[in-house]
């Protein structure tokens, strides 16, 4: 596979904070050089995500099942409550030991591209951190995914840094 050009990572940070309801959340927002229908299909197909999120499987349909297993760092599950293809995939997340939340994908069509939206919420602001992490490194992932590369390996103490 071939290495994918990217941004400086400090251009693809999501955000944590206050939603518009006063509910923390996790925002990211990212500009991917694709069509929302290539995209959408990445996001739920599951040979896709065996590619570009390893472990990961969400059944893309409502009452279908979420699981986010990183092995010895934990597992979170949850259930889809939304899909709206290609715009729209919301599901339930529980994670042990937290409230349980839930996961938006939005995807828009712009220009030639695909802005995607991931929000994650309500989230305490402490895990909300490490949560960050995650999401940074999976959209890196389906970035490099769709780009037809790998994804390089995360600089973690450079982007714990940037939500530090």
């Amino acid at each position: 596979m071939r290495p994918v050009d990217r941004a400086p990572l400090d251009d693809l940070k999501g955000t944590i904070g206050l939603g518009p309801d006063g509910a923390w959340q996790i925002r990211f927002e990212r500009r991917l050089r694709h069509s929302p229908e290539r995209v959408w299909q990445a996001l739920v197909d599951p040979d896709e995500q065996g590619r570009w999120l390893p472990g990961v499987t969400i059944d893309a349909r409502v009452g279908g099942v979420a699981v986010y297993d990183f092995g010895e760092e934990g597992r979170a599950e949850g259930t889809v409550r939304a899909v709206e293809p290609p715009s729209v995939l919301e599901h339930s997340w529980s994670w042990p030991g937290e409230e349980d939340s839930v996961v938006r994908w939005e995807l828009r069509a712009e220009d030639d591209a695909t802005v995607l939206v991931l929000l994650h919420r309500p989230v305490r602001p402490e895990p909300a951190v490490h949560y960050c992490l995650g999401w940074h490194v999976m959209l890196d992932a389906l970035d490099a995914h769709l780009g037809g590369g790998e994804p390089a390996e995360p600089d973690y103490d450079h982007l714990a840094s940037l939500y530090a």
